[in-house]
């Protein structure tokens, strides 16, 4: 005894397995798309605070990478090229200003030459 199905029924629940997967999927990667975009938005104005506010050259600028992590959540690492060994670190607070959190750790007496006040 066979059983008999309607046509439309096969293809109504392989639609509907489609729509779950991507919904799954769209769940899954919606913090990884927020967490990137974010980033990225602010290395571009820790770049442009540097360049536009701040008088500084574009070559003078080794690296900017964007940093997730737990305090601040999001953080930019800057490295200068006339300084390639220490690490300055901004972020962005609640009014949209940009501003400097600290360095890399160097032995007593260094003179770091971008540290601001």
């Amino acid at each position: 005894m066979s059983i008999k199905r309607k046509k439309g029924t096969v293809n109504k629940m392989k639609k509907r397995e489609i729509i779950i997967f991507l919904l799954v999927i769209a769940l899954i990667s919606t913090p990884f798309i927020y967490i990137k975009t974010t980033l990225i938005s602010l290395e571009n104005k820790v770049y442009n605070y540097l360049v536009m506010e701040k008088g500084m050259e574009n070559s003078s600028i080794s690296s900017i990478k964007g940093l997730f992590g737990k305090a601040p959540l999001f953080a930019v690492e800057v490295v200068f090229t006339d300084e390639s060994d220490v690490r300055y670190f901004y972020r962005e607070i609640e009014s949209g200003e940009i501003i400097q959190i600290g360095s890399s750790l160097k032995p007593e007496g260094y003179r770091y030459k971008h540290m601001e006040s």
